[in-house]
């Protein structure tokens, strides 16, 4: 099967790698970052370890400069330690258990204090929170055929055959969605049993609805139907206290719920001071990513909604694959068949893009479920009356909707190719295989490179041989 995807793509397939973190690539102080908070990795090669609140080694001042920090990652550091000797075959991966944070007042001279320390490797403000079934009376309408993105390609994502094939609807899957919050009362989520993780903030929920709405809902005859239906279902909030917003333990934690060929979406991005990045841009969360990716779970990271060029200089290669991977695949926004612009180009002041950008989703025009914190742009398609239950939208997008197309198609691939070999495709497989049977993005990649649509027509018809 390897040799046939090698071949197929046409490169070698490879492991999620990090180079060590230096000032050039901390987050800038301008950005939207705690001025109390900050979080500092230890360096790997001092033989240092942080265990229960302590610094090793004789005390002196890198001692005194942690004094009340507290593990950034929440989970014990044996487990953490465990996933990475677990990986290390396959993967450089970071020792998770050296990443700390700290509350302080004088945050900007603690920093550069640690930053002069051979033994911190790197140091930098946390980042803040970056915004992103039974039927009730009255009767809901059906908008299954409003969800042109369940066709065929090229327009839409070939969910059109997926019932000719076991198991493609991500039944024996998990799909975790590191996400704000969602209404578990809305009609469409019916008898849907979400592990929920972490602090819920009740934040963003016709974000959330609409995200869970493309993947879950069973389609009972109303509503909307889900991409992945069969799937088990994670929200891991990203809140690791009600006021500590911490997407890399988010990451962590789901995928410490999870198997090898599970798929983690993060709904999340990044915020560098001046646009929205792609969330790896932290270099904690680009950790968290690696290690989920190098145990086997493929993560799915929307690209962001900053128009940025990924591959500008002036990023040092933070989004430069030759320099660093974290084995996510990465998910740009293009242009609907609906938006009145050329179907899978770049949708202009749209996504960022770049080569390390895999595959592309729509940007826009998406029906799927929503709420009422949505009025009245994202309630346009139903909202009978004040009942968030009932909420639906037409208008649903940006690349917090494209990613939720690539790990629907990436956990009805795996769905079915696990029950056909016993074994899912590896996440670097799997990114391989989209981009090589997607269809082609139709306007100038090299300028604004957002790369293919996948189509899981195509995709089961070459691993189904049927």
């Amino acid at each position: 099967m390897v040799a046939m995807l090698t071949a197929l793509v046409g490169v070698a397939l490879a492991a999620p790698y990090r180079a060590p973190t230096d000032a050039s690539h901390l987050p800038r102080p301008e950005a939207n970052l705690q001025q109390q908070r900050i979080v500092v990795k230890l360096a790997e090669d001092q033989g240092l370890s942080f265990i229960a609140g302590q610094l090793s080694g004789p005390a002196d001042a890198l001692h005194d400069r942690l004094a009340g920090a507290k593990p950034l990652f929440s989970r014990p550091r044996a487990a953490l330690l465990a996933d990475q000797v677990a990986a290390s075959p396959h993967a450089k991966l970071a020792d998770l258990s050296l990443y700390v944070q700290l509350e302080t007042d004088q945050a900007v001279q603690l920093i550069e204090d640690l930053l002069n320390d051979a033994r911190v490797e790197s140091a930098y403000l946390a980042p803040e929170p970056v915004p992103p079934p039974f039927d009730i009376p009255p009767e809901t309408p059906s908008f299954v055929a409003d969800q042109h993105y369940l066709g065929p390609g090229p327009a839409g994502f070939g969910f059109d055959i997926q019932d000719r094939w076991a198991h493609a609807d991500g039944i024996g899957l998990m799909v975790a969605d590191v996400e704000y919050g969602f209404d578990p009362e809305h009609e469409a989520f019916n008898e849907l049993d979400v592990l929920e993780l972490g602090h819920e903030a009740g934040l963003y929920l016709a974000h959330g609805n609409g995200v869970l709405g493309m993947l879950a809902p069973r389609g009972d005859g109303f509503g909307v139907s889900g991409m992945i239906s069969g799937a088990t279902f994670v929200v891991s909030y990203p809140f690791s206290e009600p006021d500590i917003y911490n997407v890399a333990d988010a990451i962590n934690q789901a995928a410490a719920e999870m198997l090898p060929g599970d798929v983690l979406l993060i709904e999340q991005q990044g915020w560098d001071g001046v646009t929205f990045t792609p969330v790896e841009l932290d270099p904690a969360v680009f950790d968290a990513i690696a290690t989920a990716v190098a145990q086997g779970i493929v993560v799915i990271e929307p690209a962001g909604n900053g128009a940025c060029d990924l591959d500008d200089p002036a990023w040092e290669g933070w989004f430069d694959r030759r320099v660093r991977d974290s084995g996510a695949i990465m998910v740009g926004g293009g242009a609907s068949p609906f938006s009145g612009l050329t179907p899978r180009s770049w949708y202009p002041a749209g996504s960022c893009y770049g080569e390390r950008v895999d595959v592309q989703g729509w940007f826009d025009a998406i029906v799927t479920a929503s709420a009422s914190d949505g009025a009245p742009r994202f309630v346009d398609l139903f909202y009978p009356d004040a009942d968030t239950r009932q909420a639906y939208t037409a208008r649903f997008g940006g690349t917090s909707g494209a990613a939720p197309m690539v790990a629907a198609t990436a956990a009805a691939v795996n769905g079915f190719w696990t029950h056909r070999t016993g074994n899912p495709l590896s996440p670097m497989d799997l990114r391989a295989a989209m981009v090589s049977t997607g269809h082609a993005q139709q306007d100038d990649a090299q300028e604004h490179k957002i790369g293919p649509q996948p189509d899981l027509r195509r995709l089961l018809r070459i691993y189904g041989v049927r």
